[in-house]
């Protein structure tokens, strides 16, 4: 399998992550040691650009002025050549997010990393107390918040509360249901500014309270079976229409539906009573199946369930199946 983690740029605590790959450090090293142990000490910077002309003679010209190429400061990787507005946020930064936080005792450093040579960062710390907790009490489920940024424009500076269901490691957008933000997000045309600082430390601030409303969610799921037929309709209104489900002309289902079903039946915990034949397990199906089979490398698949069209996807099987146990599936 090819991995996007290079040179081993991550580093952990306690679990050994789905890769094996990276740095196992010790418990209680800070976020810092942890950047240096995972090699992510170095800075981002911005440089002026310059271009040659047919004598090979390097210029500074009018045109370039409005760029920046984004650098990586210890080997001079080049991330992206954006306008000359976009900020970066550097590793750092994420880590002294988080360092306040952990420091009182609501959450713990657990991993560091980084995509693509750096371009990609992100820290997720494990919350602590009563996020923790076992759906029927048979499937535990534990409470994360995660940050990350992208130095080559391809991310926006997100923070959010992830629940994470510990027997396959498939993972949840936290959400709450009374309009409040569960999530941080930072385009880099702004500048991360003491303000948007506090407004990320806001979302951590509610992120216990996303985690348990998302565990009690879960349970409500684990209460209600469903059959193949209530299966379908999930699934017709997960991918928008029965068509997207069944093959009209086959009368199979199609490919995706094919995918989801199986990981609905087979993937770990799936005879648990608590996901076996119920909403909750049909969720856990297409989490499933986005976090560990779409996509063609793991690494894209993390980006995508965190980011991407897998997150959505996954954020619609939740409300799906809430909308289907609220009105008596």
């Amino acid at each position: 399998m090819a991995h996007e983690i290079t040179e081993n740029m991550i580093a952990w605590k306690n679990e050994t992550p789905w890769h094996g790959l990276g740095v196992n450090v010790n418990p209680n090293a800070t976020g810092e040691q942890m950047l240096i142990a995972a090699k992510m000490n170095w800075r981002v910077q911005r440089r002026t650009l310059a271009m040659r002309d047919a004598q090979g003679q390097s210029l500074l010209t009018e045109p370039l002025a409005n760029f920046k190429a984004i650098v990586r400061s210890d080997n001079n990787r080049v991330f992206a050549i954006p306008t000359a507005d976009y900020n970066v946020v550097q590793n750092i930064e994420i880590i002294d997010l988080f360092r306040e936080y952990c420091e009182a005792g609501h959450a713990t450093m657990d991993v560091v990393g980084a995509l693509r040579g750096g371009a990609v960062v992100w820290a997720l710390a494990k919350l602590n107390g009563r996020t923790t907790t076992s759906i029927k009490g048979v499937d535990p489920v534990t409470g994360y918040i995660l940050f990350t940024t992208s130095h080559d424009c391809s991310l926006m500076t997100t923070g959010k509360a992830t629940q994470t269901r510990v027997v396959c490691a498939n993972t949840l957008a936290a959400a709450l249901g009374d309009g409040r933000k569960a999530e941080f997000k930072l385009k880099h045309s702004a500048k991360f500014t003491e303000q948007r600082k506090a407004e990320a430390k806001e979302v951590m601030g509610i992120a216990v309270e996303a985690i348990e409303e998302t565990n009690q969610h879960a349970e409500k799921l684990a209460d209600v079976h469903i059959d193949h037929s209530d299966w379908l309709d999930f699934m017709g209104r997960l991918m928008g229409g029965n068509d997207a489900v069944i093959n009209p002309k086959t009368a199979e289902l199609t490919r995706v539906a094919a995918d989801i079903q199986e990981a609905t039946v087979s993937s770990p915990g799936s005879n648990l009573v608590s996901a076996k034949s119920t909403l909750w397990g049909a969720v856990n199906g297409v989490t499933y199946y986005t976090d560990h089979r779409r996509g063609r490398t793991q690494d894209t698949r993390l980006a995508s369930a965190w980011f991407g069209d897998s997150d959505l996807m996954k954020r619609k099987a939740m409300q799906v199946a809430y909308d289907m146990a609220t009105l008596g599936a």
